[in-house]
């Protein structure tokens, strides 16, 4: 009852941030464990913020060589832990050990509904990476290794993204790799295209897809030729190729080239409620500019389209308005407000979607005639929250979008130098 009046009635979770220090000279672990959803007393926090649990902090070591000789998550390491009561905004826990552990895990079995930030050191957050036997803790330190960034987190994750034993780990090592702007990340990736686990595939399909190349073009154009045994990982990758196509890069490939693969998905990719092509929409709809995009989406619009299919490209044609030209985008108005006097539900939500989208007040004017007309009160409501949507993004103006667009080429000028930069170091280390 204690648990449950803290996380129905009160509402919300735990956010900690867990620090780790170790004395050798007189073997104390230290842990200081902050709740940072509790607001600062000056600024209205109270005790009512803070959660009271009781949580096991586990102390690991490596398995020793006569245990295994695989010295993996899969290993069983050897794990003292301690459970202590957390229930002030921060505290700090002391604990006598025989020796160092190699790492520190926070809620031993991760009972708790909750978030950890853990602030380790690298070779705290490796150990746990490589030993921790619950999947959940070694997600929380790869988040951790992301954050720290280098080389060395590259290399560390990279293998991880190899070798770990579930596929959840693996899918979240992907997602995270590809935040560490370096472009030895690139090859991290590459490898988990061939994953056994389509989860992992299609994770690692869509970091490779933030990573706006024409190499990463290369990757998963292959994909999208060859297929695969997943609808999901073709679907991402052909989603994939087209933000790539859309994204202000010097080096990329053609217009032409993109549309052409994504032309020949939705001509021969027929399959289960319409994924792969479905992909190949939302591919098109992230090449913002292109005339030829929008006029392959609008096709399939058409009442004859199968519905699957049909309902996402009324959807893209929110996603492609914003970089079309005042008389495209008077079309997409036009053909959105055509859809609009549809009485299916479905229909009807995927325009209010569309239209949520967009940056122009025109598609006001037809949400509330949507709005007006639909007998269905959760059409209504959507269609509401989208004019407040649109409201806000009509007030951007192309300064600002301009301004995205330089900040977004001062960040690959920096992770061009912060590469060579890895690199240098890295041979230097060797010599």
């Amino acid at each position: 009852m204690f648990l449950f009046d803290q996380y129905v009635y009160r509402g919300g979770h735990p956010d900690y941030k867990v620090a780790y220090a170790w004395d050798g000279d007189n073997k104390l672990a230290k842990v200081t464990v902050t709740q940072t959803q509790v607001k600062d007393s000056k600024n209205g926090g109270n005790s009512k913020d803070v959660f009271d649990l009781k949580i096991p902090i586990g102390f690991g070591y490596k398995p020793k060589k006569d245990d295994s000789d695989d010295s993996s998550a899969s290993s069983t390491p050897n794990l003292k832990t301690f459970t202590v009561r957390v229930y002030e905004r921060e505290q700090s826990f002391y604990f006598p050990l025989e020796e160092k552990p190699a790492f520190i895990s926070f809620d031993v079995g991760n009972k708790y509904l909750k978030t950890v930030v853990l602030e380790y050191a690298v070779a705290e957050l490796k150990a746990q990476l490589q030993f921790d036997p619950d999947p959940v803790s070694r997600i929380y330190a790869a988040q951790a290794l992301a954050k720290k960034g280098g080389l060395e987190a590259v290399k560390t994750l990279s293998e991880v993204l190899k070798k770990d034993p579930f596929w959840g780990v693996r899918a979240e090592v992907a997602s995270e790799l590809v935040e560490i702007k370096l472009d030895q990340a690139f090859e991290g990736l590459v490898t988990g295209l061939k994953d056994k686990d389509a989860r992992v595939r299609r994770a690692v399909v869509g970091a490779l897809g933030k990573i706006k190349t024409h190499e990463t073009y290369k990757a998963l154009k292959s994909i999208v030729e060859k297929g695969d045994a997943s609808y999901y990982v073709e679907a991402a990758a052909a989603t994939a190729i087209g933000g790539i196509a859309g994204a202000n890069l010097d080096q990329k490939p053609t217009d032409e080239q993109v549309l052409k693969e994504l032309k020949l998905v939705l001509k021969e990719r027929q399959g289960w409620n319409e994924v792969v092509r479905s992909g190949a929409i939302a591919g098109l709809a992230q090449m913002k500019t292109s005339e030829d995009a929008l006029n392959l989406i609008l096709k399939y619009t058409a009442a004859a389209t199968p519905q699957a299919l049909r309902l996402a490209t009324i959807r893209a044609l929110g996603t492609i308005s914003t970089g079309q030209t005042n008389i495209n985008l008077e079309r997409i108005l036009q053909r959105l407000t055509e859809l609009s006097r549809e009485t299916f539900f479905l229909t009807q939500v995927s325009v209010v979607t569309a239209l949520g989208q967009m940056e122009t007040s025109k598609a006001i004017r037809i949400l509330r005639s949507l709005a007006d007309q639909t007998p269905d009160g959760r059409v209504r409501r959507m269609a509401d929250e989208a004019v407040q949507r649109v409201q806000k993004n009509a007030g951007s103006d192309a300064a600002v979008k301009q301004l995205r667009e330089e900040l977004d080429e001062v960040k690959k000028d920096n992770q061009d130098l912060k590469s060579r930069l890895e690199n240098l170091e890295a041979k230097s280390k060797k010599n």
